[in-house]
Parts: structure tokens; sequence; C-alpha cells
């Protein structure tokens, strides 16, 4: 019972986060600032080829292109993975829905339902390419508040999330996503993408966003919750 308790508390916590700082303004105006540190992981690897559900819905020209991150060597497999999954729920909701989530599927629960009906209207959007600098951004977040068991955006300074992420990458629109709880690339992308408690479904958002096409990925320890991931969004203006 315990364990289930600590489980609602994570997701909880990961909504309420989304709520008030994953989103900026319509207008795209972002703040400037940030800092902290990057460990690069050189890992040539392509976790993706191997992936047997998205290879029955997905064609294989699909799967290429959701593949952004297959040559980024500054990502770790799972964080390659994070990148694989959301793209794929961008380019095909209906597919990714059968793929990954085919559980939900008539469900009742509020969020679930809506996420399948949300995932209806995902189709053929631009696929999120992985930015080394935004990456940095990520990783900097995740290096400051996970050893200090922290639950924010805000870094551990008061330093502003795009402050911060502006810093590593000066684009137009930015939003941040933060996961507790989870290592595993698909439950960290099952877990923001039904968002339950976040009325806004801010982290679901994120993910499906027309406005962003540039993305950053960390995932590491968490002294309270043992695993984190962070996802920086932005658009091409700072490329």
């Amino acid at each position: 019972m315990k364990k289930i308790t600590n489980l609602f508390a994570l997701l909880l916590l990961s909504a309420a986060l989304s709520a008030t700082f994953t989103a900026c303004d319509d207008d795209n105006e972002p703040e400037n600032g940030g800092e902290n540190q990057q460990e690069e992981i050189n890992n040539t690897n392509d976790p993706a080829a191997n992936d047997q559900k998205a290879a029955a819905e997905f064609t294989q020209e699909e799967l290429d292109k959701a593949n952004t991150a297959k040559d980024a060597t500054y990502l770790s497999d799972d964080e390659k993975l994070v990148i694989f999954y959301m793209n794929l729920a961008r380019l095909d909701g209906v597919k990714f829905t059968n793929a990954y989530l085919s559980d939900l599927k008539g469900s009742s629960k509020t969020y679930e339902k809506s996420l399948v009906e949300d995932l209806k209207q995902s189709k053929d959007k631009k696929m999120l390419i992985p930015n080394e600098n935004l990456c940095k951004a990520s990783r900097a977040h995740v290096n400051d508040i996970g050893p200090k068991g922290l639950v924010q955006h805000n870094s551990s300074d008061g330093t502003g999330t795009f402050v911060r992420i502006a810093k590593y990458y000066n684009g137009g629109a930015m939003a941040e996503n933060i996961s507790f709880g989870y290592s595993d690339p698909l439950k960290i992308i099952r877990q923001l993408l039904i968002d339950e408690g976040n009325e806004k479904v801010g982290h679901r958002k994120n993910i499906l966003g027309d406005a962003y096409t540039r993305v950053g990925v960390a995932i590491g320890s968490h002294s309270q919750y043992r695993n984190m991931c962070c996802q920086d969004f932005s658009d091409a203006k700072g490329d």
C-alpha cells in the first residue's frame, strides 16, 4: 500500500510543476541566463532499432524519421529512447497508442481517456531534434536538484527556469518537463503524457506541442525519488 501511495505522490508532484512552469507565453518570448554542468555520455548505440512494438505499428521510414537522436553521442541509450518515443507520438498518435498504450483504450479514467483522444489528433508533427546545448541545460538541472532531493523547476539558487535554459540555448518558445520516480524511458513518457491530476495537462502539451522542434533530455538520480528526467523544449531560433 505504501508503494502505491508513493507512486501517486510522484505523479502529483510532476503534475503540479507543469501547471506553473512548463509552458512559456503564447508570444514565445523567453527570459535570459542560467548555468551548471553537463556530463557527456559517449554512446553510439541505436536502442530504437530493436523496438519490436514500434516495428509492428510503424513503417521503417517512420521509425527512421523519429529516430533523430540516433547519432547524438552526448546522450545515453535511455535518453535517446525518450526522444524516440516523443517523436513517435508526434508522428502518429494512433499508432503510438496501439504500440504502447493499448491498455488505455476504453479507459473511463479522465486523464487516460483524454490522452487517447488527444493522440488521435497527433499526426505528422515536426520531429523533435536533440540539441546538445539544451541537453546541457537539462543535465545542469538534474545535477543541481537531484543530489539535493529538490522537486522544482527553478535552480537551487533561485535562478528561474527559462533564465537557466536561455544560458545554454537562447531560443524563442521554451518549456520544461520533469518526471520523478522513473528511469525507464517508456514509463517516463507514459507518466508525462497521462499527466494525472494536472488539469492543464501541460506535460502532454509540451511533448505534442507544435511550437517545439528542439529538445534536451537528461536522466539522472534523485536523492528522494531515486530517479528523475528533465526535458527542455525550444524551437530552432537558438541554433
